[in-house]
């Protein structure tokens, strides 16, 4: 308490007051300096977007990366602004908490961590920046390209900064490479350990990165057919057209048909009776073929009656075939079949069913 005594000291308390009023004004300078460099970081780092989106987008840098960047820069201003004053503050009273050469050494190391912090943020902007360049240029859109974007864009985040972490430590002198090692091994144990989550999650990737279906794509995988509801990294999800949802693991999926790349083909069989003529039959069936082709949307092309396939046992079969939007051809043999069955009823062309006759001995 000895220290309380001497401030009442004439000579002590004037030297007290002269460090308190110089104390005051090295905080007031630092409040000062911050602001303008606030101002000078707000003009050099300003966006060139000024709210048109098309203009930002042209850009070099994005405006969201600009953001980040003075954003981080006006944090290190503010913090280290008032470090620096504290230090100076201790220093006017003779409080020695660290030595010049410490804090020449402690001010290095966090200059070289700042450094790495800002590039490691630098460094996932652009890398973002180009991953969604890339997909805007290829013209990607739906929940597919999404979910590839932001895989992208968590793993660039992810290893960019566990670089950067990796920096940080070998400032201080820790032996990363025991950490990588463990790392290894930890995820080698974690790989047997699931196995089948990782392949799900690859198997996954490649789905959407390939393309290989869309959610709304009619397809059958393995022994499901349905619609795709959703598509995620470990499963999918399949709705059959009894409405059943079928969930599937990506490992899982060997094979896929897909109904929704690319014009599908309708195939319509027609037997006529052997008594008939099949000529005529060809020709009603063509004609019908035309008339289909003006009225049903879904039939990209004139239909072809592509002649007798098959001598059965009780008729003779016809095929007739029709180039069909994505998915549409089921529709279209069942339109064509009635069509068909009209038109020859018509020209009084029988199509054969099964018969029976029975003879009667009469004694």
């Amino acid at each position: 308490m000895d220290w309380i005594k001497d401030l009442f000291i004439p000579d002590q308390m004037q030297i007290f007051l002269y460090d308190l009023v110089l104390s005051v004004l090295v905080l007031v300078f630092t409040y000062i300096l911050i602001k303008v460099l606030y101002r000078f970081s707000n003009r050099v780092l300003r966006e060139s977007g000024q709210g048109d989106s098309e203009q930002a987008e042209k850009g070099v840098i994005s405006d969201e990366a600009i953001r980040s960047a003075r954003i981080l820069l006006q944090t290190i201003i503010l913090y280290g602004g008032y470090f620096i004053a504290a230090i100076v503050i201790l220093e006017i009273f003779n409080v020695k908490l660290i030595s010049p050469d410490d804090l020449k050494t402690l001010g290095a190391k966090v200059l070289k961590i700042i450094g790495i912090l800002v590039g490691a943020k630098l460094a996932i902007n652009f890398g973002q920046l180009v991953v969604k360049q890339v997909f805007d240029n290829h013209e990607t859109t739906g929940r597919r390209a999404q979910t590839l974007e932001i895989l992208l864009r968590s793993a660039i985040t992810y290893l960019v900064f566990f670089m950067a972490c990796l920096m940080i430590l070998q400032i201080f002198n820790v032996n990363t490479s025991a950490i990588l090692a463990s790392a290894g091994i930890l995820g080698l144990a974690v790989g047997f350990g699931a196995q089948n989550l990782v392949k799900d999650v690859i198997s996954g990737f490649f789905i959407l990165f390939e393309d290989q279906f869309s959610v709304g794509d009619f397809v059958q995988i393995d022994a499901v057919t349905g619609t795709v509801e959703e598509i995620g990294l470990r499963t999918c999800k399949i709705r059959q057209w009894t409405g059943e949802l079928s969930i599937i693991p990506n490992g899982g999926i060997t094979q896929v048909t897909n109904y929704n790349r690319g014009p599908m083909l309708a195939q319509v069989t027609v037997g006529i009776a052997y008594e008939e003529d099949i000529d005529q039959a060809i020709k009603v069936l063509k004609d019908e073929c035309e008339a289909a082709c003006r009225e049903i949307e879904a039939i990209i092309d004139v239909p072809q009656v592509q002649g007798v396939i098959e001598l059965g046992l009780s008729s003779v079969d016809i095929r007739a075939v029709a180039p069909t939007l994505p998915g549409e051809h089921w529709a279209v043999e069942r339109e064509l079949r009635k069509r068909f069955k009209y038109a020859l009823d018509r020209a009084g062309i029988e199509i054969p069913y099964p018969k029976q006759v029975i003879y009667q001995n009469k004694e």
